[in-house]
Parts: structure tokens; sequence; C-alpha cells
């Protein structure tokens, strides 16, 4: 159930996941906090849900953010966060994301060329990449797959610089090769917690490029793929007479609830009823 912040009290709150070195969230409910000029040393993006700021950066003026819209802060980049009407509150969250890893990012869609990329606009209104960032935060807060918050990590990003940072899409092949290659390692490590970074590696592609062509080819996203491949074979265990408890283990799961909960997602049925017939 989610939790109640009352209207006159501020609610500051960190996640730091451990699946995700590179990226800490902010969420700042109800704030009346105002930042005087300063910088970050790594990428700083913002979504503001309620409440309007100004952003103010060298060149940029009295610029402003309001609901829906992001500001997008690169490394050093002096800006404020002075809330611009008298006695209002704002909400909003922050993604900061490290240097190594957008530069990293940066070299896998410009075919290795790994300077640091740079947003080219301060604050910005598209919609579909702030539903990125907020499905991100969903899974960093949900306890997701770490295949499942690598992939949004890298489409969130991506998204923002192809759109606000000028790196052109790549063109994407078909590949077989890879996506067999993958196909196998996830049906053969159905236990394990998989990485994009390990199916990158095992494809022998870069990881936004290896995310493009897998779904292409199989219609399905690597994470969901291999959940399906995990149900699948949970249900010829089930079948075979092993306690549902011990299938959730064998099939990597956290625990049974959550086994149930991803089982039933596929099937229509939990687990006793699949047994039961």
């Amino acid at each position: 159930m989610p939790r109640i912040i009352a209207m006159d009290k501020e609610h500051i709150r960190y996640w730091r996941d451990p699946d995700l070195h590179s990226l800490e969230i902010r969420l700042s409910a109800n704030s009346a906090h105002s930042f005087p000029h300063h910088t970050h040393d790594c990428y700083t993006i913002g979504v503001m849900e309620q409440g309007r700021c100004f952003v103010l950066g060298p060149g940029h003026g009295s610029i402003h953010i309001d609901p829906g819209q992001m500001c997008l802060i690169n490394p050093g980049q002096v800006h404020s966060g002075i809330i611009m009407d008298t006695d209002a509150r704002v909400t909003y969250r922050m993604f900061f994301v490290q240097n190594h890893w957008l530069r990293r990012m940066a070299g896998d869609l410009r075919d290795g060329r790994d300077a640091l990329p740079e947003f080219h606009d301060l604050t910005a209104h598209t919609p579909v990449l702030s539903a990125r960032l907020q499905k991100l935060n969903a899974l960093v807060h949900g306890h997701a797959e770490p295949l499942e918050k690598d992939a949004a990590m890298m489409q969130a990003m991506a998204g923002l610089f192809f759109a606000h940072g000028g790196i052109h899409r790549p063109r994407t092949g078909n590949e077989p090769a890879a996506v067999r290659r993958a196909r196998e390692y996830l049906n053969d490590n159905l236990s394990h917690r998989v990485s994009l970074d390990t199916l990158a590696t095992v494809s022998g592609l870069s990881r936004y490029h290896f995310l493009r062509v897998f779904k292409k080819a199989t219609g399905l996203p690597p994470h969901r793929f291999h959940l399906q491949c995990r149900v699948d074979r949970a249900k010829g265990l089930l079948l075979s007479g092993m306690s549902i408890a011990e299938t959730a283990q064998e099939t990597g799961f956290a625990d049974q609830s959550h086994f149930t909960h991803k089982f039933k997602l596929f099937t229509g049925a939990t687990p006793a009823q699949y047994v039961r017939g």
C-alpha cells in the first residue's frame, strides 16, 4: 500500500540498488527547499511531478521546469532549484548517474568512441522518456530481476541522449548467431541471476545492440524470455513430483510467493492449481 505523505510534511528518500551501482535515485516530496547555484560531478536528471522551479544555467537565463518536464544536467554544469511560487512546495525525483556508466553507454552507441556524452537541452518535455524513468524507478523500488533493471536503465538513458544529446540511433541488424548464443545461455542458467553485461559478452554485441536484436528476433526482451523459460521449466518439475518450494528454488525465484506470482502471470494458474489439474 502506498505510503501517505502529510500535506504539510516534507519527505526525502534515497534509493541505491545493489544491482545498479552507477545509479542513485532521490525523491523529494512536498519540499519547500530551494537550492542555490551548484554543480554535481555526475549526470543529474530530474522529473518534476508537482510545482515549479527555476533551473538556472550559464547562457540559459531564467529557465524553469513545470510538472511533467525533465531537467538534464551535465557533470559540472551550474544550475539551481529555486521554487518559483511563494509558499509553494514541490515534488520531484532525481536520477544521479555516474559518468563511467554513461561513457561506456556512449561507446556502445557510437561504435567504441567513448567520450563523455553531453545533454544539449537543459529542460525537456518528452513524456515517453519521462515514463521510462518512472519505470526504472518502479523496478528499483519493486526489487525486480537484475536483467530487467539493466535493460530499463539502458533504454531510459539511451533514449535521453538520442533525443536530447545528439547521439544518432545506430542501425540494428539481425545477428542470428549472437541471439542463438544468448538464448542458449539463458536456457542453461534458469536458476541464476543474469545480467545484461553477461549477455552482451556471450553474444559478442554491445549492451544496447544486444537488447535491440534479441527483441527483434524473439519478440521478447531478454528478461521476459528468461522468465518464461524458468516458468516452462517449473511446469515440468512440478509435474515430476517436485514440491512447490523446491521448484521455486530450482528455477531461481527468491521465494515461494514470488514464484507463485510469476507462474500465474504466465499460466493463469497458481502452481498448486496446475499440479491439481
